[in-house]
């Protein structure tokens, strides 16, 4: 069995697979990582491995010790990889970035591909059918919107992401939420499309915690998965151990 640990701006997940399988799958607050991940390793001592995802580094010092002595390996461009990337510099693509293009280029082998993960920011990715990655794009997800207008002006309210609301706003509330998941929606229609003029028969994976939102189709070549950040870092943790 292997732990994947994906650590973000506000949330750890933890999953434990089997092989290619997720068997058992926790995501808590960062502040609540230590007793869950005692938990998982009294449940699962048969645990070998594991690879981190961390694009927070609060608790990377303290997360090791936690681990120890089990062997530990952190996503970065140092690992054996399954595409090549032009970004630049190339220490500053996110591990959750090249966990997802790892999952692109095993899973969807030989195809261009647009990888949008929603989480505390949009990151919008192209991996070509060479398996170069070629960039994308970088823009504020649901929260940070909200928060967003709520910190940079003095009578704008703080708000939840809501999911059923009215086209035209008739209250500062409902205004704030057609504004926030119309944006994003038009935002990743547009980009979705400009990407298709330079990429032939582009593939688009949804992923993320806030893909939920987005209307279902969005537009027909979307795919949505739902933990395939983890299974990037699954792919790479077993090609960087044999």
């Amino acid at each position: 069995m292997k732990l994947i640990i994906d650590i973000g701006n506000t949330q750890i997940k933890y999953f434990v697979f089997e092989n290619d399988k997720v068997k058992a799958y926790s995501a808590v607050s960062i502040d609540q990582w230590k007793n869950t991940l005692k938990k998982i390793k009294n449940d699962y001592p048969s645990i070998k491995n594991c690879i981190i995802s961390d694009v927070n580094e609060t608790i990377t010092k303290d997360l090791k010790k936690a681990l120890m002595p089990l062997p530990i390996i952190f996503c970065s461009l140092e690992l054996r990889l399954p595409f090549k990337t032009l970004y630049e510099p190339s220490s500053k693509l996110g591990s959750d970035r090249i966990a997802l293009l790892a999952a692109c280029s095993i899973q969807y082998p030989n195809q261009n591909i647009l990888v949008i993960d929603l989480g505390s920011c949009i990151t919008y990715d192209i991996l070509d059918r060479k398996g170069l990655h070629h960039g994308g794009a970088i823009s504020p997800g649901y929260y940070m919107r909200y928060k967003a207008m709520h910190n940079f002006s003095s009578r704008l309210p703080t708000l939840e992401p809501k999911n059923n609301f009215p086209l035209l706003g008739t209250t500062t509330q409902s205004a704030m939420h057609v504004g926030v998941s119309q944006g994003i929606k038009a935002e990743i229609i547009e980009l979705i499309t400009k990407y298709e003029e330079k990429f032939d028969s582009l593939m688009v994976i949804l992923t993320g915690g806030d893909a939920e939102r987005l209307p279902k189709p969005l537009k027909n070549s979307i795919f949505a998965h739902s933990n395939f950040l983890a299974k990037g870092l699954n792919y790479l943790l077993v090609d960087n151990i044999n």
